[in-house]
């Protein structure tokens, strides 16, 4: 009342110049607060010319943004292991930050790894700093096989003249939290100068310079919040002597990249993707809104496998990748676009949602496309249901999978194996209780609406459905299943042209402790005496010099493990079929004889 008073003493020309004032600061603030949103991020990627090995040894980065920088605030940062990747964050090369008064000084700190949060390098300012900001440093790229053991292929590498790796192993970023503005737009440029004519530069972004709107957010699932700086480390990169298909990737829609030396044709491979990409948008009505990529390159250790990122997936090939198994793993990881994880709990605790959902679509949607025979499909099945049913560990409790998930190969299976089991048994249930007319696509989908509008997905609304669906029943077998209950289908859980059998098939054995694989050195340790290691000439006190990959090899009852062995500084390779005793196991089997088009469900 008193300031109201004064203003109304002082005249109409008080007023007026007042409002002036009042008007200049709130247009300055506006100012501001729009400089800042759409304070564009650039990244500036140049590769290093080939070596006379054809490796590409480095990236240099520049970043440059405009964000104040308060003395002692971490304001960059790198995870320092992610998925059981080593990053670059502890080789890093040569780090600089400048701002308009020169060069900035930093320090390091990093987060104590614990298991529960990835860890981050961060890097802290030792002033304040005013204007932009052009952080330069080198990323170096070692080829070195994965030193934590089973890995997916995230981290930088590089062959036959191309590199590639995943954002978050090699990209510094910024260092923002939500109360911060975000960078608008994001740009990613090429400098490609260095490399041999006809160098390439894509990402999962697109080919060549793109820019980024924020308002892009996740293109992987678009209702859940993704930030622009996590769509840039959850972003494959690729670049140099890089093959595309199409040879002009869309704006919006299909399009793959790979290098290296691919054992059969990718791009007749990646027309059949393409396909099945559509097919995918149809079933699960998400037409395409931005860029989607597959990559491809060369794994030499653990060839075959994939992961899935946003609005792309990495895939990997070796010399001796068969066509039936890759289009599985291909259609899996695509299918993690489409479908991905729920929201809570989040982590490993739910991948027997998102595991166990890819399993089970991924050689489903592929029969029902025609892209994979009844055959395929049964071998697939089988597969997974070796190796789940004669896994030593089929009870363990999803409450106790994070925890071990990366020490023990048996353990990690878990999710994909028992949530497709699950999955298949809900299924039948689902068509038996409403005499055929639903299936598990009714729920999947229901689970994909809630996204749309926007709707928490989460395990609650799991057991909703399934409560709404199968009763009390349906509520206590998901509760049966977390708790490590087996899960078993029924006979013809899998379509009309399948039966259930049982079969004496053989566990996996590794024959000494699982936790020496994900060891820095790997010093072979509690040998099991008459196991099929000691047997091949193991012994404890053997040095482990290669990674050992296992979660494929224990789905094939006869596949054959090779150990680079170091003893008494000799090199020594060993070669065993890992498998113990023979327990009774689920199969499934073709019966009747419907033809193979009849065999869809």
């Amino acid at each position: 009342m008193c300031s109201l008073l004064v203003i109304a003493s002082a005249g109409l020309r008080s007023i007026v110049h007042l409002a002036l004032f009042l008007s200049l600061i709130l247009l300055a603030r506006a100012g501001s607060a729009a400089d800042s949103i759409t304070s564009p991020l650039t990244i500036t990627l140049r590769p290093a010319a080939r070596d006379s090995h054809q490796v590409v040894p480095y990236v240099d980065i520049t970043l440059s943004y405009s964000a104040p920088v308060a003395a002692a605030q971490p304001f960059l940062k790198i995870p320092i292991v992610t998925s059981n990747v080593e990053t670059i964050a502890k080789t890093i090369e040569a780090l600089t930050v400048q701002d308009v008064n020169g060069e900035v000084v930093v320090a390091v700190k990093d987060d104590t790894e614990t298991g529960a949060a990835i860890p981050y390098r961060h890097w802290i300012s030792s002033r304040a700093t005013k204007g932009t900001l052009t952080v330069h440093y080198r990323a170096p790229i070692s080829n070195l096989a994965a030193p934590r053991g089973a890995a997916p292929p995230l981290e930088l590498r590089s062959d036959n003249g191309a590199f590639s790796g995943a954002g978050e192993t090699f990209l510094v970023l910024p260092e923002t939290d939500s109360s911060q503005p975000a960078f608008q737009p994001i740009e990613i440029h090429w400098n490609l100068s260095d490399m041999a004519e006809g160098a390439i530069g894509i990402s999962s972004l697109g080919k060549g310079d793109v820019t980024v709107p924020v308002s892009e957010g996740s293109r992987s699932s678009p209702s859940s919040p993704s930030s622009p700086l996590h769509s840039l480390q959850s972003s494959f990169f690729m670049a140099g002597k890089v093959e595309l298909y199409p040879q002009t990737p869309p704006k919006n829609g299909f399009f793959s990249a790979w290098h290296g030396t691919p054992p059969l044709d990718l791009r007749q491979l990646m027309s059949s993707e393409e396909k099945l990409y559509a097919f995918y948008g149809n079933f699960f009505k998400r037409p395409p809104t931005g860029p989607y990529g597959i990559f491809l390159r060369e794994n030499p250790v653990n060839a075959g496998g994939g992961m899935s990122l946003e609005g792309s997936f990495i895939a990997t090939f070796g010399p001796k990748t068969q066509l039936d198994p890759l289009k599985i793993t291909l259609a899996h990881e695509m299918l993690h676009t489409f479908v991905d994880g729920i929201d809570k709990p989040e982590g490993l605790l739910s991948s027997w949602f998102s595991e166990g959902m890819a399993v089970y679509y991924a050689r489903l949607l592929l029969l029902r496309a025609g892209q994979i025979t009844p055959a395929q499909f049964l071998d697939d099945l089988n597969t997974t249901a070796a190796r789940y049913y004669t896994d030593v560990f089929i009870g363990t409790p999803n409450a106790e999978i994070p925890a071990r998930f990366w020490a023990d190969t048996r353990i990690r299976v878990l999710p994909y194996d028992r949530g497709s089991m699950y999955f298949a048994v809900v299924d039948g249930e689902v068509r038996a209780a409403s005499s055929g007319k639903r299936t598990l696509d009714d729920l999947l989908l229901a689970m994909l609406e809630r996204r749309q509008q926007k709707l928490l997905v989460d395990q609650d609304a799991w057991i909703d459905l399934v409560g709404k669906e199968l009763g009390a029943k349906g509520k206590a077998e998901f509760q049966a299943m977390l708790s490590g209950a087996t899960m078993l289908p029924e006979s013809a859980g899998f379509g009309p042209c399948f039966t259930r059998t049982t079969k004496m098939l053989r566990r996996y054995q590794l024959g000494f402790e699982p936790k020496v694989l994900v060891e820095p050195k790997r010093i072979v340790r509690g040998l099991i005496p008459g196991s099929a290691a000691e047997r091949a000439g193991v012994r404890n006190g053997d040095e482990i010099t290669r990674p050992v990959p296992q979660d494929v090899l224990q789905g094939q009852q006869d596949g054959v493990l090779t150990l680079d062995l170091l003893r008494d500084g000799k090199p020594l390779e060993i070669s065993y079929v890992p498998r113990g005793e023979a327990v009774e196991a689920y199969q499934w089997m073709r019966v009747g004889n419907l033809p193979d088009s009849a065999c869809s469900f």
